[in-house]
Order: structure tokens, then sequence, then C-alpha cells
């Protein structure tokens, strides 16, 4: 709503250096920005996590930052496979399960409005590429992904959360971490240039789209049996993997093969490269308005 104050969110990747976090946090609040939440985000399991989670507690004592005085909340998310959590990310479906979860986590955070400020460095180096993967799906121009620079001398030193806070002679820096940002159309900027006409041509073309979708939806929904129907009526209202699994009564492997069928048949007709990454969030946001309109 107009006026009212944007919720700024630090999201870390963490592992065995609890610092990387407090460093970004206190460079991004010099910078002004207003951090009223820092999610660290990790697997279950990671090699002294448990250490890194007790050094970043002490900087928050009742949910205030003890650096700068000011009420942050420090909150946990360990990275999980539905009710599962992710022990580590040793191979290909552990991986394909924590970018699910940041996936998963980050679409609810811009669903609550929030401005998401992602630090990718802590962690395993693989973390990193996950984020940006997640980021890239999700991310709009309001939000931004950090990397932090840290010189090798003043890394040894803080190595492990020995040194929670960077001195100004330290010269950490933030870099952050340009991406394409796959929702801005080139055609915005095209009728920018022609404000006069843009609403016009705008609603011509949303009409087409529309009309368009609408046909794949159906093309989609007459290929699929009576229970993928379900399955994909419950993905469209909303409904997370695990959710749908017990409104059917179905066990999870079960949605998990008929989700699988459904974005199979999505990528046929709409000529999806196997290479880009479908979930049921495409389910939802294709068939969202598609369901809706066919009560």
């Amino acid at each position: 709503m107009p006026g009212m104050e944007t919720s700024h969110i630090l999201l870390a990747t963490l592992g065995g250096q609890p610092q990387v976090v407090t460093f970004t946090l206190d460079l991004l609040l010099q910078r002004g920005i207003p951090i009223r939440d820092v999610i660290v985000v990790h697997p279950a399991e990671y090699p002294d996590i448990g250490s890194s989670i007790d050094r970043l507690s002490a900087e928050f004592p009742g949910d205030i930052y003890k650096q700068t005085g000011r009420p942050i909340r420090l909150r946990r998310h360990v990275l999980r496979i539905y009710d599962h959590p992710l022990a580590d990310i040793t191979d290909e479906q552990s991986a394909n399960g924590a970018l699910n979860a940041m996936d998963e986590l980050i679409y609810d955070l811009k669903q609550q409005q929030h401005s998401i400020h992602f630090s990718i460095t802590g962690g395993r180096r693989l973390m990193g590429f996950l984020s940006f993967s997640a980021a890239l799906l999700n991310f709009g121009p309001a939000d931004h992904l950090w990397h932090i620079h840290t010189p090798r001398e003043v890394k040894q030193r803080a190595r492990n959360g020995t040194q929670m806070h960077a001195l100004p002679e330290d010269n950490v820096r933030l870099i952050e971490v340009p991406f394409a940002r796959l929702a801005q159309p080139i055609l915005l900027r095209i009728l920018s240039s022609d404000p006069t006409n843009a609403r016009n041509v705008m609603s011509e073309q949303e009409k087409r789209e529309r009309a368009e979708q609408q046909q794949h939806c159906r093309n989609v929904v007459e290929r699929i049996s009576p229970t993928q129907h379900k399955v994909l009526r419950a993905f469209a209202r909303g409904l997370h993997p695990q959710d749908v699994a017990s409104e059917l009564q179905r066990e999870i492997t079960t949605i998990n093969s008929h989700t699988h069928i459904l974005l199979r048949e999505c990528r046929n007709v709409w000529d999806i490269p196997e290479r880009k990454r479908l979930d049921f969030h495409f389910l939802h946001d294709m068939f969202a308005d598609y369901f809706t309109d066919h009560e």
C-alpha cells in the first residue's frame, strides 16, 4: 500500500564462518538499509553449523542487534525436502532439493511483499550457485544479491567467528551481483518512449497472451487423467505438494509422480526446453486463472 515502509530482510547462506553474516549486515546498515530480520539458510548437518548458530545468536540477544542496539530478529531456516531436513548438499538429489527449498522460501517472502537482500557468500560454493538460481526465478527490482569481499589477512583473523565485526581499516566490501531480471520485458522499455499508446498496445498484447495461455492450459487438461486433474487443481489453488498429498489422501511419492507427468505435459504444450527448471509453482502460476475462469 502507498505510504507503507518496505520491510527489508537479509537472507544469508550460512556455513562455518558466521562472521560473513554480521560483516554483511553491518555494511548494509551503513548504507542506510533498514534491515528488520536476518534469516540464515543452511543444511541440517553442515560441519560446524552449531557453533556458527551459537556465535550469531549471541549477537542478537532479545531480538536486538548488539552492535547497533536496533531491533533486528535472527531466524534460522533449515533446508528441507518436504518435511525432512536436508543433512547436506552432497549429490544431485540433495542439490535439487536445496534449490526447491530456497525457491519456496524466497517465493513465500516475496508473497509477503518483503525486499530481500540475499548474501550468497557463506556455506558451500554450490549453495551460492543454487541461491543465484532461486533468486533469478523470484527476484524483482527491489531485491539484491550480495557477495562480500574479505581480504585474506582479515579472513584468517576472523576465521570461525573469532571476529564478528570488521574494522573500517579492514577494507571489507560488499559487491552486488548483477543478474538478468527476467520480469522486465524489452517491450516495456520500448513502449515507455511512447506513453500515449502504451496502454492500448499492452492491452491488446495482454489479450492475445491470455488467449494463448488459456488454450495451452486447455490442451494440458485434455491430456491428463482425472486424478492428475485433481492434483493440478490443488496446485492451481496454491497448495504445497505435502498439502496436496494430505488433501487427496495420497502418499507424497504418488503426488510427485503426478507432478512429474503434469510438468512433462506442460513442457510439450508450451515447448519449454528441458534445461529450464519447472516445479509446482509453475503449475500454480499457469493454471490459477484458468480454473477460476472455468468454475
